[in-house]
């Protein structure tokens, strides 16, 4: 009897000519496979390492038209790098076919190209292809939900806003999904997604020099950063595209339930849920990170701080980001 390893050795994954043409047209680090017809077997047809001439590449694409090549399921993890540009492409064609930690790895990457496309290159001309991206993250985290406890050791801690963004994210995503007994349905979970991933999105309009501040902020500097909640959604709403619940969670996510927040200083009976998820993530994210001149808390640490800041945050929610962040 075959062994779960065996099988998943013997495993492979169809690759269609969209996604043949994303792999490097030097040389590739793993073979590929053609199936014969005949007895549906798996020969191989390219040698690692070796380069592909044009007319064999012209040969292999029609080849995948027909559904007829073939890369190793355990060999994936070479493309990763290549398949995190292209991550909503990937994922729509052969999603269902790469093994879960490799899953788990590429929507990470992914995630991070598609959120320094908008926090650090254009918003104006990058959000269409980063909403897409994130739907298709959406309905998969949505459908196989313990992709979540692969990716939270996968998230980097040094502080950037693209790595804050990616890892709110992520531990929002698992809180929703995994921290909580009942399940929303796909369209809230991925309008919730979108808020968790763009809460910061008006702090990329800062100066870089105010950004890497830790300390010593002045009056201005404070003012201006209070007020990225606002400028996050007048950007995102220009973008068409964002949920208005989505919307008001981004605005309140620096909002406290004693009304001690900001940028409107209002109290839980006018705070979302959402937003009160929001706050809490960024909060914990922001404390269990690298910063210059300032190390990150260990996690124990910050969920004790937020227990402890109950009056601001909701027990509950911390609760829940406990069951998905401190497993013994």
């Amino acid at each position: 009897m075959a062994h779960d390893k065996d099988l998943i050795d013997e495993s492979y994954c169809s690759i269609p000519s969209r996604i043949f043409k994303l792999l490097p047209k030097a040389k590739l680090d793993f073979s590929l496979y053609k199936m014969n017809t005949a007895n549906g077997k798996y020969y191989p047809l390219t040698v690692p390492g070796a380069p592909i001439a044009h007319n064999e590449r012209q040969s292999i694409s029609q080849d995948c038209d027909d559904g007829l090549i073939f890369i190793k399921s355990t060999e994936i993890h070479h493309c990763i790098p290549v398949f995190a540009v292209k991550l909503n492409l990937v994922l729509q064609s052969i999603g269902e076919s790469i093994p879960d930690h490799d899953l788990a790895l590429l929507i990470i990457h992914g995630l991070k190209i598609s959120s320094t496309s908008i926090f650090v290159d254009s918003v104006k001309l990058n959000f269409d292809e980063f909403n897409d991206t994130i739907g298709t993250v959406a309905e998969i985290l949505h459908r196989r939900p313990d992709l979540l406890w692969l990716m939270i050791p996968l998230l980097d801690k040094t502080h950037s806003l693209v790595n804050k963004s990616v890892s709110t994210g992520v531990i929002g995503a698992a809180v929703i999904l995994l921290g909580r007994d009942l399940k929303p349905d796909l369209n809230v979970f991925r309008d919730a997604l979108s808020a968790l991933l763009l809460c910061d999105i008006g702090m990329h309009m800062l100066p870089e020099f105010v950004l890497g501040k830790e300390f010593c902020l002045t009056r201005d500097e404070q003012k201006r950063i209070r007020q990225h909640p606002i400028g996050s959604v007048k950007l995102l709403s220009e973008t068409k595209k964002i949920n208005k619940s989505a919307l008001r969670a981004i605005l309140e996510h620096h909002e406290r339930m004693d009304g001690s927040g900001y940028p409107r200083g209002v109290t839980n009976e006018h705070l979302s849920w959402l937003g009160k998820l929001c706050g809490a993530v960024d909060s914990f994210v922001a404390m269990t990170m690298e910063r210059p001149g300032k190390k990150k808390l260990p996690i124990v640490n910050a969920l004790k701080i937020l227990y402890k800041e109950s009056s601001q945050y909701d027990p509950n929610i911390i609760y829940a980001l406990e069951k998905v962040t401190y497993r013994d």
